[in-house]
């Protein structure tokens, strides 16, 4: 084989690797941590008055994972029982938009909440609580892995 053939092999072999990684690199799904960063981004400061408020209590909600009941249980502080009008849990998995959970928050009478988590894919999970209280706005984040 002479020098000519060698170069031209090369490159068709070049190419093919360069085509055959941009092929697969499209087939990949790339999930947006949010759908509408730009305007979570503007109201951050809000955002940020909220996570102070949090770190004002004295205690923070809780979660505990339970995973051979497949069972997670969101404890508030006694110091918001009977308090807590509205509010929200989102189970945020970073890894897959589709996979994300939000409930509301219904707190029975110890200030407890029992969610069910058994179908929930093994992984890394976070969990953001966010809630109004006497007229005041909390937001608290914890990390849950499955």
């Amino acid at each position: 084989m002479n020098w000519g053939k060698g170069i031209i092999l090369a490159f068709i072999g070049f190419f093919g690797v360069i085509f055959t990684l941009a092929y697969i690199s499209m087939q990949q799904d790339i999930s947006l941590v949010a759908d509408n960063y730009y305007e979570q981004e503007l109201a951050y400061e809000d955002q940020i008055e909220r996570i102070k408020n949090t770190d004002g209590l004295t205690q923070k909600p809780a979660i505990s994972v339970d995973k051979k009941q497949g069972q997670a249980k969101l404890k508030f502080p006694s110091e918001l029982k009977g308090s807590v009008y509205e509010g929200s849990i989102q189970f945020f998995r970073p890894s897959s938009a589709a996979l994300d959970q939000t409930f509301d928050i219904l707190l029975d009478e110890e200030g407890f909440q029992t969610f069910d988590i058994s179908r929930f894919p093994r992984g890394l999970w976070k969990v953001k609580i966010s809630w109004k209280s006497k007229n005041r706005e909390y937001y608290n984040e914890a990390t849950m892995i499955l």
